[in-house]
């Protein structure tokens, strides 16, 4: 009877761990400093790594019908064509399908940055999704993709006839510091940074804790107030005490500055 009774109360207490873990979940959200587009895009500072570019499919020309001669679609001549495009393996983004078309642009796509490696290997597949299945329209791989950063866009033959232009631009930029935080127990930590942000060139990491923010010591003030600190001083110049788990409390200072999410961020950056 005894352990039936104990039995009996382990589905509560599990019910009321989990409860738990998501009130504490809702009561220290992750708190993300301002970013915005940049105030002048024409004269962006600094500039993006040189390994870091926007990479997305900018459009193609397809041929006037299929590899066996038969027509495109449902018999109309024309594909609904959408890409597919993949980096080392990995799908990265696929666009809106255009219906009935030769010539698509995809112009609502999600475009995203970057990070190429020497061996970095693209791949994009073009479909056409008419019909109870989608058709596969081209294949292209890209290799040596580093050589197209310069020219901005290439337009590539791919088999059946096609051509698919791919777009690689230098990384788009947002603005802001490129951290994000956490308070709770009269305490503050660093969530997450993006690299190519004023705080990723400042040397803060994940896990850093913030001391003191303008001076206030991070005991002494609220969630709002240390939001609204960081947002009325991001201008200017953000003064933050942290430390580290490796080294000593230290001051910095943060501006507002061009900053360059990766897909990964999961950051729009348009």
């Amino acid at each position: 009877m005894v352990m039936r009774r104990h039995k009996s109360w382990l589905p509560r207490l599990i019910g009321l761990s989990v409860a738990a873990c998501v009130a504490c979940a809702a009561l220290f959200p992750e708190v993300e400093t301002p970013i915005g587009p940049p105030p002048n895009a024409d004269a962006v500072k600094p500039p993006p790594p040189d390994n870091y570019v926007c990479l997305y499919v900018k459009g193609a020309r397809l041929p006037s019908q299929m590899r066996d001669g038969r027509k495109w679609g449902k018999g109309n001549g024309y594909p609904s064509p959408y890409a597919v495009l993949f980096i080392d393996g990995e799908e990265v983004n696929r666009t809106e399908v255009e219906p009935d078309t030769l010539e698509p642009t995809w112009p609502r796509q999600k475009k995203a940055n970057f990070k190429l490696l020497s061996k970095t290997r693209v791949k994009i597949e073009i479909w056409d999704d008419h019909g109870l299945f989608p058709h596969p329209i081209c294949v292209r791989e890209v290799v040596n993709l580093t050589n197209y950063v310069d020219i901005g866009e290439s337009e590539l033959d791919c088999d059946g006839g096609a051509h698919v232009t791919l777009a690689v631009e230098p990384a788009h930029a947002r603005w802001g510091l490129g951290f994000y935080f956490d308070v709770h127990d009269a305490s503050a930590s660093v969530t997450r940074v993006i690299a190519a942000s004023s705080a990723g060139r400042a040397g803060v990491k994940k896990g850093d804790q913030i001391l003191a923010i303008m001076g206030y010591p991070i005991t002494k003030i609220e969630l709002g107030e240390a939001q609204s600190l960081i947002r009325v001083n991001s201008v200017s110049g953000v003064k933050l005490r942290i430390s580290s788990q490796d080294g000593a409390p230290r001051d910095i200072t943060l501006k507002d500055e061009a900053i360059y999410p990766l897909m990964q961020d999961h950051i729009a950056i348009e």
